[in-house]
């Protein structure tokens, strides 16, 4: 028996796999620390800075400090769909690599692999792993195991064999 290997996909997926947790790492412990902050302080911090341009008016200042304070608000929120989206992602690839190293669903594994992908980010190092490792999955073929037929001969056996009878044409 002849078993295509798939330890391309599989490489490909845990080098991707084990950035995506290392970027997830990065990003929780970032938007942790964003939100441990005393936003108060900050915004006081900003406001003192604010005043001390000569050539803003009390109108600006109040404007600047709204989007600010806004700002602050939607990083927080953005960093925590980020943090979702890259848990998803991980998840997706850990389900693929499992499905494509049994070699039971490749192109399930391939569909996976681009979800995981795209849920990643577009850009980044493990995105372009997986989505090599998905049209590994879709382009290489699993073999297909024939049972072996008694009556069945190729060419070579054919030649070794010899019958009884002579082959008459008809």
């Amino acid at each position: 028996m002849n078993d295509l290997s798939r330890t391309g996909e599989v490489a490909l997926g845990i080098i991707g796999t084990i950035l995506n947790v290392i970027l997830l790492i990065i990003v929780t412990l970032a938007v942790f620390s964003a939100n441990a902050l005393n936003t108060t302080e900050v915004q006081n911090m900003i406001e003192t800075e604010i005043m001390a341009d000569p050539t803003l008016t009390q109108q600006e200042m109040e404007y600047t400090k709204d989007i600010l304070a806004g700002g602050m608000d939607v990083v927080g929120v953005v960093g925590w769909v980020f943090v979702a989206l890259l848990l998803l992602s991980v998840i997706l690839s850990i389900i693929a690599v499992v499905k494509v190293s049994k070699n039971k669903s490749p192109k399930t594994a391939g569909i996976l692999f681009i979800f995981a992908g795209l849920l990643s980010g577009i850009l980044l190092l493990a995105p372009i792993l997986f989505y090599i490792a998905a049209i590994m999955c879709f382009v290489r073929k699993t073999p297909v195991h024939y049972v072996e037929d008694p009556y069945y001969r190729t060419e070579a056996e054919t030649e070794t064999h010899t019958t009884t009878t002579p082959h008459q044409p008809l």
